[in-house]
């Protein structure tokens, strides 16, 4: 299915390179957060979500989301915020938390922002009344939610623990030194070994190579989420594709997030802090 979305921001470059990817993931609309613009466009363009890209909360911003929501125009769609941590923090003290539904935090990769937003979505859109190719779809007569995973018990003094695969060992000892100081690291050169280790200990996060001898990070990928005992767990890819049919391969698996070497150390702790 391929989502509609209305995207508006003032970071110019960042609202253009993502909208560069519309024709592959989504079919997009620009907009302004102009109240009369954004109820003109739910109108005409019903989409599945309004995307934000706020590099700060200035004077009206949030009035402007509560107002579209208000709208008889509005349709249920989620709003997400893609913005910094200090947004992030200001938005939680300052304002409602209900007006924003989703907020990815920066820095983050396009790939990233449009898996994350999928996976979302996909999620969604069995939950809300939608208007969906002019026909009215009411929630009871969509598929009812998969039903939530239960919550597993707070473990104290547990750090959390990072599985890694990278069939490059100096990629290993990099990522080993620079997750350890703050979570338990594990890792692998191969995928053989994966299930053998996650049925050993409780596993958080597994960050995955892509492109390995022996067995492929997709196979790797498609064997974790085959057994309902591990599905959940997220998993990262790593990756030095950068061909664009390879990297729609990759998408297309939705990963939870998604990150290209060589590594910058910076996004995948952001990624990991985000998924675990």
């Amino acid at each position: 299915m391929q989502y509609r979305v209305l995207v508006n921001g003032s970071n110019l470059a960042i609202v253009k390179d993502f909208l560069n990817y519309r024709a592959n993931y989504f079919d997009c609309l620009s907009t302004t957060d102009s109240p009369t613009d954004l109820e003109k466009h739910f109108k005409l363009f019903m989409p599945h979500a309004l995307i934000c890209f706020v590099d700060r909360i200035y004077d009206g911003l949030m009035e402007n989301m509560i107002e579209i929501k208000n709208s008889p125009e509005y349709n249920s769609a989620p709003i997400i915020f893609i913005t910094k941590e200090e947004v992030s923090q200001e938005l939680e003290a300052n304002f409602d938390k209900s007006v924003v539904d989703l907020i990815l935090l920066r820095p983050i990769t396009t790939d990233n922002i449009i898996l994350q937003i999928m996976n979302y979505l996909d999620a969604e859109v069995i939950k809300r009344s939608m208007t969906l190719e002019g026909e009215k779809i009411s929630v009871e007569d969509m598929p009812a939610p998969p039903p939530p995973v239960p919550e597993k018990p707070a473990e104290p003094d547990r750090k959390k623990h990072v599985l890694v695969v990278d069939d490059d060992r100096n990629v290993l000892k990099m990522l080993k030194t620079a997750l350890e100081e703050k979570y338990e690291v594990t890792a692998t050169l191969n995928g053989l070994l994966v299930e053998k280790i996650l049925s050993s200990k409780p596993v958080d996060l597994i960050v995955l190579d892509y492109e390995m001898p022996i067995m492929t990070g997709a196979e790797v990928y498609r064997k974790i989420k085959d057994n309902a005992e591990y599905s959940t767990i997220p998993i990262c890819f790593l990756t030095g594709v950068s061909d664009r049919n390879k990297v729609m391969e990759i998408m297309s698996l939705r990963p939870d997030s998604y990150l290209l070497k060589p590594i910058d150390l910076e996004m995948l702790l952001t990624a990991i802090e985000n998924l675990t």
